[in-house]
């Protein structure tokens, strides 16, 4: 997919996000940076915790010139203690089985909870399909943020453990 077809992409969904409460901005490309979306969402859970969606094009080869491949990075929580690490990373291999979309991990280096998920757009069709699928991925996305924010701040920040979550019901039954 060429550059044109991924900013006018992303620019649409800068629009769309900016029209319903996010606050937005379409980052221009740089040498040290893509072109980029990045969102923050209305406050999530009971804890009212805002969170970070960034979206860009992965400069990967397709077979189709017409696709491309958007990475959609949701950042839930940064800074999360070093000695509950082990239970970050329990619960985010837990609520995967849950998540409607995408996969949540853990960055050690930087206590850092996150959601990420990769989907092709094949930029062939009418632009407003390809909207209306980008804005379903960030529906979706923020559902799995909003499903679990509450429970991966209990755990990241007070140390509950995961079956201590489960017991309160703050993640789900298996």
């Amino acid at each position: 997919m060429d550059g044109k077809k991924q900013k006018q992409i992303l620019a649409c969904m800068n629009d769309v996000l900016g029209q319903n409460g996010f606050r937005s901005e379409l980052i221009e490309q740089s040498e040290a940076t893509p072109l980029m979306l990045r969102a923050e969402t209305q406050r999530l859970g009971k804890i009212a915790k805002e969170v970070t969606i960034e979206a860009c094009f992965i400069p990967i080869a397709l077979p189709d010139e017409n696709n491309g491949l958007l990475q959609f990075f949701v950042t839930i929580f940064q800074n999360v203690p070093e000695e509950n690490a082990q239970q970050v990373e329990r619960a985010c291999k837990y609520c995967n089985d849950f998540s409607a979309l995408g996969n949540f991990g853990f960055f050690a280096p930087a206590g850092q909870i996150y959601l990420k998920h990769n989907t092709l757009l094949d930029a062939s069709l009418e632009l407003e399909k390809v909207i209306t699928f980008v804005a379903d991925n960030i529906s979706l996305l923020v559902a799995s943020a909003t499903r679990f924010v509450d429970a991966f701040a209990s755990i990241g920040f007070s140390g509950m453990p995961v079956d201590t979550a489960i017991e309160q019901e703050l993640l789900p039954k298996m």
